[in-house]
């Protein structure tokens, strides 16, 4: 989880230095707004493509952004374990 972390960390900082605390607001805001479409991007393959396959075989094949493999880890786990 240290990549979504640092990259909302990151945003806050350059929103900070662009705009004080509104901006900080903002760039934190994005940060979050990132890391959340890449989860819910995980959770609609997970339920489209990863249904469609064995368990085993949609958690090998399922698409992992750089940095972001323990958080879609989570959601496969977690939507592939429904089934």
């Amino acid at each position: 989880m240290a990549v979504p972390l640092l990259l909302t960390l990151a945003l806050a900082v350059a929103g900070w230095l662009a705009g004080d605390a509104a901006g900080a607001i903002v760039g934190a805001g994005l940060g979050l707004l990132i890391t959340a479409t890449v989860a819910v991007g995980a959770a609609v393959w997970a339920r489209q493509v990863g249904s469609l396959l064995e368990p085993d075989a949609a958690r090998e094949l399922a698409p992992r952004p750089p940095g972001f493999g323990p958080v879609v880890d989570w959601v496969y786990d977690r939507t592939l374990g429904e089934q």
